[in-house]
């Protein structure tokens, strides 16, 4: 590999590049000399008089540097530097930059970050917040937050942010009313839910496949969650699927293990075998092999059942499988979330 494309400066836009353990993860992975390199530099955000500093270092550097930009702030910062003059080329999906007599390598990376609060908000000690709805919306909610809070995405429908002043808190506020999104004042989406569970006294048991047991690892992490986990079965075959779920022979062979019809017959068998309040139940592909046309990697159902309603829903995740994993555990929190009415009303 050329020192074009395996520079030793490096430079992170975005604070959940290297804040998110899992997302510091993946990209790592995909670019391995990340770790080996000689010199970096981390923005949680994104500002003009950042630009200007970045390109200085830059020109000062013999060796190229490579610029790793969170997706929220990648096309302003591509317009800065084209405003500002600097001429640049594409290849392999990255902007090349001539910056004086060094090179600027621009990489955009689409995962996760961003933003909340409200008036209801009653301790203003308290900084972080999450903010859920459409992800439109919420990139919209922040462009007018940007400067005064690090933003953190979590899944594209749900960020979390740190708010940086009271400005930022009355932005926020009136984004989010103007938005219609769903805020909390909590640190833990995890320990909240389990809070929540225990004091309306229900019980949630899961059924995971491609996760194997990461929801559950996820929640039992928490304090007091043997109060409202009754248990979790990783179904992971379609033999055991059928055992243990009674997932019909019929559904895996019409449909597949990866389906809507599998999903609510996993969910049907955890309801029966645990009788809980609430029942999760994940099927996907999380790769890096059994992708199809029709299914590509990084499909999974998710699906929640509870006394009021059945919801199953397909997502398309992209990255490498623990990535993968790691989202579709997410999502389902995010599920779980939702079909309780009273949660958000909750805290």
């Amino acid at each position: 590999m050329s020192k074009l494309h395996k520079p030793n400066n490096i430079i992170l836009i975005g604070a959940n590049i290297y804040q998110d353990y899992v997302q510091r993860g993946y990209i790592e992975r995909v670019y391995p000399y990340i770790k080996d390199a000689r010199y970096t530099i981390k923005y949680p955000t994104f500002t003009d008089a950042q630009l200007d500093s970045i390109i200085e270092s830059v020109k000062r550097c013999i060796t190229p540097t490579s610029m790793f930009i969170l997706d929220i702030y990648y096309s302003r910062i591509v317009n800065c530097l084209d405003n500002r003059g600097f001429g640049s080329i594409e290849k392999d999906g990255k902007l090349i930059y001539s910056v004086g007599d060094s090179i600027l390598i621009v990489k955009e990376i689409n995962f996760f970050e961003k933003i909340p609060n409200s008036n209801n908000i009653v301790n203003k000690n308290v900084s972080e917040f999450k903010v859920f709805g459409k992800s439109c919306d919420l990139e919209l909610l922040s462009e007018k937050i940007d400067d005064h809070a690090i933003v953190k995405k979590v899944l594209d429908s749900w960020y979390n942010i740190e708010i940086k002043d009271s400005e930022g808190e009355q932005i926020l506020t009136e984004a989010a009313k103007e938005f219609g999104l769903k805020l909390l004042p909590i640190r833990s989406i995890r320990a909240s839910l389990v809070s929540y569970l225990k004091s309306k006294s229900k019980t949630i048991s899961i059924a995971e496949s491609c996760t194997g047991g990461l929801l559950a690892a996820k929640l039992i992490a928490i304090n007091g969650a043997s109060s409202v986990i009754e248990g979790s079965m990783v179904t992971y075959s379609d033999r055991i699927k059928k055992e243990w779920l009674g997932v019909k022979e019929s559904t895996l062979k019409e449909f597949g293990a990866v389906s809507k019809e599998c999903v609510t017959e996993m969910l049907s068998g955890v309801k029966r075998v645990a009788n809980s309040n609430i029942s999760v139940a994940i099927s996907g592909i999380a790769g890096p092999t059994g992708g199809s046309e029709e299914k590509s990697v990084g499909t999974v159902y998710i699906g929640v059942q509870n006394e009021d309603s059945i919801v199953v829903k397909r997502f398309n995740f992209n990255g490498d499988r623990g990535f993968i994993q790691e989202q579709s555990a997410r999502a389902a929190i995010e599920m779980i979330l939702y079909s309780e009415s009273e949660f958000f009303n909750f805290f």
